[in-house]
């Protein structure tokens, strides 16, 4: 059955799989956002696609479109966004958040919250409080969503919307900018140019990646997962956990660079360890990443490799993670 659906961010990283996938199975979609979807190297040749809508708005002002379905994955990036405009990175999310669920409600509607796994990082909060040079953007965008999150749950408890909740894990795959700050995109174009890699602290924090595609199957099997009585909360992301300086030399080879891997001083409160607990999502939506991380890299590699030749245009993504 053919549904009316909101993909909120649709022309960034995640939003514009997700608004590829849903045009595949036959969905009208409309992508909102301030970025033209031309400037997309994925979603320039979609916009003639006879489902698909454009809708240029910033998700801090009110909005009403007769949906079934919204997909807000409207949060800036911590790495490129916060540090220039905290203020709006948290009308964003917050204001945003707010809107999204004004509208579902008013066209009940369901509605999907992209959220974070950065939430769970409270040694990063602790370490903040102890110091005034602490620098603000990932503490403002763990508390952004956190907010999000609070507001999710409070309108489905007073107002019966049905909410869903993702809390994402660092993402990866191609449609990225090249110019990417997030740990994959930078450690290959700096590879891919032979340029020294910057490694903060040890190296030795771990992380899990997860291919774009996963992260979207995900996404769509939240969505379509039958209603319950609160809202339903899932971690999407990779279990298999990597060291930062192990990723860092994985892409070296994989590339051929002759990059040299430089450690530099450790950045306040970072967490030694990120891994998504993803036992709720394999239980209630069959769920699981498919792609292991040197098939994704492979693909990402030729992606980053064809982008920076200049064959393909890329726009900022508002991915999640770093």
């Amino acid at each position: 059955m053919q549904k009316r659906i909101v993909v909120l961010g649709g022309a960034g990283f995640i939003g514009t799989h997700l608004c590829l996938r849903l045009l595949g199975q036959g969905h009208e979609v409309f992508c909102v956002d301030l970025r033209e979807p031309a400037g997309s190297s994925l979603l320039r040749d979609t916009v003639r696609h006879p489902a698909f809508r454009y809708v240029h708005h910033n998700v801090v002002n009110t909005f009403g479109i007769r949906c079934d379905e919204i997909y807000n994955l409207t949060a800036p990036s911590t790495v490129r966004y916060d540090k220039l405009l905290p203020v709006e990175a948290l009308r964003t999310s917050i204001l945003g958040a707010i809107n999204t669920l004004d509208a579902a409600r008013s066209e009940h509607a369901r509605v999907l919250l992209a959220s974070s796994g950065e939430i769970y990082d409270t040694n990063f909060r602790d370490s903040c409080s102890a110091t005034s040079a602490c620098p603000p953007d990932k503490r403002l965008f763990a508390e952004g969503k956190r907010a999000a999150e609070t507001l999710h749950r409070a309108y489905h408890a007073e107002y019966g919307v049905d909410t869903r909740i993702a809390r994402l894990f660092n993402t990866y795959g191609p449609g990225a900018d090249p110019m990417d700050q997030r740990v994959v995109m930078k450690t290959i174009v700096a590879a891919l140019q032979n340029r020294d890699i910057v490694i903060y602290g040890s190296g030795e924090q771990l992380r899990t990646f997860c291919w774009v595609g996963d992260i979207v199957e995900g996404l769509m099997r939240l969505m379509a997962a039958p209603p319950t009585e609160r809202t339903r909360i899932v971690d999407l992301g990779a279990e298999h956990e990597i060291s930062v300086r192990a990723l860092a030399e994985k892409i070296v080879a994989a590339t051929g660079s002759s990059s040299r891997i430089v450690h530099v001083e450790a950045r306040i409160g970072e967490a030694r360890r990120r891994r998504p607990d993803i036992s709720g999502a394999q239980r209630d939506l069959g769920w699981k990443p498919t792609v292991t991380l040197a098939e994704g890299l492979e693909r990402t590699i030729d992606y980053a490799r064809s982008a920076l030749a200049g064959q393909i245009p890329a726009s900022m993504t508002w991915a999640e993670m770093n």
